[in-house]
């Protein structure tokens, strides 16, 4: 937390520290794009005047255009009396139908039904083949002086001249909706189910016409495809109801014959087998139930004889009105019996009466019981045989019932298929009647809410709109122009820019004379005539730079050199020894340029003899030293010709010469031929004490003259700065850098010329 704490006062510190240079270098930048704009104020202002202009004619000479808006809203609701969604149903509203929509609006196909309802294929504004062409159209036109093979191999193809009529007319017709498209827009009316519809033409009633007419097709396209996707949905379901009709029929046929085949005749929903099953079961059962109860009841009788007693509580004793009948009788003797035995003895013959008539009534009642027995034996018997007779049926009906279930399984398998064809035959019967009612109630999933209205003013050119924006971006691309220009400047302006690209300390600025033939015909006198103009101060102002670069040791052979010829280095030199001269010193020019020499010309003296002769020891110092006609400086013209200068110039003889002239005259000021023509001064700088690199101002190149400097340097020259040479001061005062140059107004009273 500590060192966190730590780096951010630090880096407050640095912003603290840096934000006045910051804020100067942006003021520098500001500046210097503002001293730009102003240098290049004509280029800007010229820019403007023609881009503003020409943006005008072009303005006023197009042809307007009107826009006319119609307004369609996509509305899925349905007047739907029937289902119909699974035939037809209506569109959703999301945004992907919207688009889809639009791009139908825009479909070629929509296009061509709109061209060919209104007869636009015949209107000039979309059939350009019926536009009068211009005079000058010919002389673009490339058909009017290529040969005919390249026609063919740049259009790809036969020319128009050669195509057959039907392709004649699909390349108009392509070219009509093509241009139909281009004057067509098509776009959602914001977040809405609305779609604009807008339509540009030169006529502002062709435009609204254009615009309504394409959302009415819209709309019945809408209703066409609808009305055709019904009755194509019609047709098809009652061609299905058909195939299915006929289908069902041979299933349900299918049935029948299966049916008769194996014998599953139907009755109340069932097969007669299986009700017959379940009666014979019913019946089992009862016989078996009748069977059990008939041997029960044999077995309680039997038993009731076998014990001779308790035969009065037997069920069938009591169901058998004929043994109660002798039951009774039985009863009323016994009672007699009873009273007889009383009065008579037992050998009475009442007694013995009574006792044999007891006696055959109880034989009658037992041959009864014995008939009972039979008749139950009988009925047991029946019961068993009827049991096993319905045994057998049962078993003989499971037979069958197994047969008639395995056909039973093929039967239900074909009544399925007929249940499931007379299912599928009812729902398209009930589709088709849906289908066929719903058919003259159809409506579109759209509607027109706003229909276009014709135009009063144009929507194209907006001309109270382009030209302001044309002036606004003719003031941009001006300012831009500028820039660029500025870009790309190749010299250099400025002694800033001199010091910033080279490394090397500027000694000044020498300023170019325009007018100066009512004073004197060249620079070189002009100094004479005018040493306190602003070119005078120049001069005085470079010697001054000259001394301040060695106080101590202030230069005394001096070379002035430059990269090309015509950067001012012989008038320089030749203006700087005048001036000083005329001062007091005694200055002597060596002309060093055994090229192309001008000082003797100059100074108005012989060029013979010269250096030449005095280095190759034909004449001696004092002749060839001669002083200026106008001035006080003397001269050591170049001479002859030399075959070979650069070994000259740096011989030992001319570094002994500069020495003996550097101990006898104040200044000695070399003129030197180009650095990037000959390598003479390159030889020659190495003997000199300073040597002063001329820049014409705003011409040379920087990389030319960067490369000069570096080839003194790499010599082994001591440079002592660089002058920009030939310097236009008032163009240089828009540049804004410091220096005489910028304060040129202020400061030219100062100075006689």
């Amino acid at each position: 937390m500590t060192m966190r704490r730590s780096r951010e006062q630090s880096s407050e510190e640095t912003h603290k520290r840096f934000q006045p240079f910051l804020q100067a270098v942006a003021e520098v930048e500001l500046r210097e794009m503002l001293h730009t704009l102003w240098r290049r104020r004509k280029v800007v202002l010229g820019t403007v005047i023609a881009l503003t202009v020409l943006a005008t004619v072009i303005v006023f000479q197009l042809t307007p255009r009107y826009s006319s808006e119609a307004y369609v809203m996509i509305d899925p609701r349905q007047t739907q009396v029937v289902d119909l969604k699974a035939v037809i149903s209506g569109m959703s509203a999301d945004i992907e139908t919207i688009q889809s929509e639009i791009l139908v609006m825009r479909s070629r196909g929509l296009a061509e039904k709109v061209i060919d309802r209104l007869g636009l294929r015949d209107h000039p504004e979309f059939n350009d083949s019926l536009r009068p062409r211009h005079p000058f159209a010919r002389l673009f036109d490339p058909r009017s002086y290529l040969p005919q093979e390249w026609l063919t191999v740049l259009t790809g193809g036969a020319l128009e001249e050669e195509l057959t009529e039907e392709r004649r007319l699909d390349r108009e017709r392509v070219r009509v909706i093509d241009a139909f498209l281009e004057r067509l827009d098509v776009e959602p009316a914001g977040r809405s189910r609305v779609i604009k519809i807008a339509f540009e033409s030169e006529k502002p009633g062709m435009a609204a016409r254009v615009s309504n007419t394409l959302a009415e097709l819209y709309i019945v396209s809408q209703l066409d495809a609808k009305f055709e996707a019904t009755k194509r949905a019609t047709a098809w379901l009652n061609e299905r109801l058909t195939g299915l009709r006929q289908q069902l029929e041979i299933s349900e046929q299918a049935v029948e014959d299966f049916r008769k085949e194996s014998g599953l005749v139907e009755g109340k929903g069932e097969t007669l087998a299986s009700q017959q099953i379940v009666e014979l079961n019913t019946q089992l059962v009862l016989g078996t139930t009748a069977r059990a109860v008939a041997e029960a009841r044999l077995k309680q009788l039997e038993s009731l004889l076998a014990s001779g007693s308790g035969m009065e509580s037997a069920v069938e004793v009591l169901r058998s009105f004929l043994i109660q009948r002798l039951r009774e009788q039985e009863a009323v003797v016994e009672r007699r019996a009873a009273s007889l035995a009383a009065i008579y003895g037992e050998r009475h013959p009442k007694m013995i009466s009574v006792r044999a008539e007891k006696k055959e009534i109880q034989q009658k009642i037992s041959r009864e019981l014995d008939k009972i027995a039979e008749g139950l034996r009988n009925e047991v018997a029946f019961t068993r045989a009827r049991e096993q007779a319905l045994i057998a049926s049962m078993e003989r009906l499971k037979n069958e019932v197994t047969d008639l279930n395995e056909a039973e399984i093929q039967l239900r398998a074909l009544e399925r298929e007929a249940d499931a064809n007379r299912a599928l035959f009812e729902t398209f019967l009930v589709r088709s009647k849906e289908t066929s009612t719903q058919e003259s109630i159809e409506r579109p999933d759209a509607r027109i809410i706003s229909r276009a209205d014709i135009p009063e003013n144009p929507s194209f050119p907006k001309k109270g709109m382009l030209i302001p924006l044309a002036f606004v971006g003719s003031v941009f691309a001006g300012i831009l122009f500028a820039f660029v220009i500025e870009q790309l400047d190749h010299g250099f302006r400025n002694l800033e820019q001199i010091e910033r690209l080279t490394g090397v300390a500027p000694l000044g600025l020498v300023p170019v004379l325009k007018r100066i033939s009512k004073v004197a015909k060249s620079p070189e006198a002009y100094i004479l005539a005018k040493p306190a103009s602003a070119y005078g101060e120049a001069i005085r102002t470079l010697h001054t730079s000259l001394v301040l670069s060695d106080v101590d040791n202030p230069p005394k052979v001096i070379v002035f050199a430059s990269s090309l010829p015509r950067e001012g280095k012989t008038v320089t030199s030749l203006s700087f020894a005048r001036l000083l001269a005329n001062i007091g010193q005694k200055v002597v020019v060596v002309d060093c340029d055994l090229r192309k020499p001008q000082a003797h010309e100059i100074f108005g003296v012989s060029a013979k003899p010269g250096l030449v002769e005095y280095l190759a020891g034909k004449a001696s110092l004092e002749d060839v030293i001669q002083q200026d006609k106008d001035s006080p400086a003397y001269l050591i013209a170049a001479g002859s010709p030399a075959p070979n200068p650069p070994d000259l110039l740096g011989s030992n003889q001319m570094e002994r010469l500069l020495r003996r002239l550097a101990s006898a005259y104040d200044l000695v000021v070399v003129d030197s031929s180009p650095v990037l023509a000959v390598a003479d001064v390159r030889v020659l700088s190495r003997l000199a004490h300073k040597v002063v690199f001329l820049i014409r101002w705003s011409d040379t190149r920087r990389d030319v003259a960067m490369s000069g400097l570096r080839q003194l340097i790499d010599a082994g020259a001591d440079v002592a700065g660089v002058v920009l040479s030939m310097v236009d001061v008032k163009k240089h005062s828009h540049y804004g850098y410091g220096g005489a140059g910028y304060y040129y107004g202020r400061i030219s009273k100062y100075y006689t010329g």
